[in-house]
């Protein structure tokens, strides 16, 4: 199995037969699929490749190989967010009284202000913007006490972020504001990093007592796979894609034999 980055592997990890497959790590979605390619050209049947679906569905984007399998959300890591791993991770580092006051779906919470990175994100990328989100401090545009969003702060943030400071902040409003007209779904928007990033703020003040250090992302992005179950997994499209990829290719085995149907 060909995967994106370390996180794959580690959330890979639990429910592939070590005996009768390997993970081995890429380094990026492109090189995930390149690989796929050259392996399929050479009529090397026993790869499969676990990419992220980004915007690719949205954006109408193919992939040609039927050796590629995709979650059926933007991410993986949205698909953690998305499951009942989110609670269990929620009671670990968030405070009871705070979470009981706070008059919100903490799942639909996540989502709201999610999508309006993910529809900034969408635009930038629908009209080759170009934009810069890698390491953006999600502070300048989230209010760390009451957890509001602020439209025109995340514009501001990621125009300083991406030096594009000619860029029109109304131009960018506006496109944000169609797309979330366009009736798209929030889980092909959101993006899981996006989602993790608002959930350690909420975690600091406004649903528990955390320093920054204790739910920085990768501590919560490791949690969230920690606590995301064997039976959540069973329910998962993506399982359902591997065995199908297993039953049209005879003779490999991906997950551990257990999990199977």
């Amino acid at each position: 199995m060909i995967v994106e980055g370390r996180d794959d592997r580690l959330f890979m990890d639990q429910y592939i037969s070590a005996t009768t497959c390997k993970i081995e790590v890429a380094n990026g979605k492109n090189n995930v699929c390149d690989v796929i390619d050259i392996l399929d050209n050479d009529g090397f049947d026993g790869a499969l490749g676990l990419i992220d679906a980004d915007l690719d569905r949205i954006c109408g984007t193919q992939h040609r190989s039927g050796n590629l399998v995709i979650p059926e959300c933007h991410d993986l890591m949205t698909m953690l967010v998305c499951s009942p791993a989110l609670d269990r991770t929620v009671r670990e580092f968030g405070s009871r009284p705070k979470l009981e006051a706070f008059d919100e779906i903490l799942l639909d919470a996540l989502i709201d202000r999610a999508l309006l990175i993910g529809y900034l994100r969408l635009f930038s990328k629908m009209e080759g913007l170009n934009l810069r989100f890698d390491g953006l401090n999600y502070s300048t545009w989230i209010d760390r006490l009451t957890f509001a969003p602020d439209t025109a702060k995340l514009i501001r943030a990621v125009k300083n972020h991406s030096q594009g400071h000619d860029l029109s902040s109304r131009t960018l409003e506006e496109g944000m504001r169609e797309l979330y007209t366009a009736g798209l779904d929030p889980l092909e928007v959101c993006n899981g990093t996006d989602l993790v990033e608002i959930l350690s703020i909420g975690l600091r003040k406004l649903l528990g007592n955390n320093s920054a250090q204790k739910v920085k992302p990768e501590a919560l992005k490791a949690s969230l796979r920690l606590a995301f179950s064997e039976q959540d997994f069973r329910l998962t499209g993506l399982k359902r894609d591997i065995e199908k990829w297993q039953d049209n290719t005879a003779g490999y085995q991906v997950m551990r034999s257990d999990l199977t149907r």
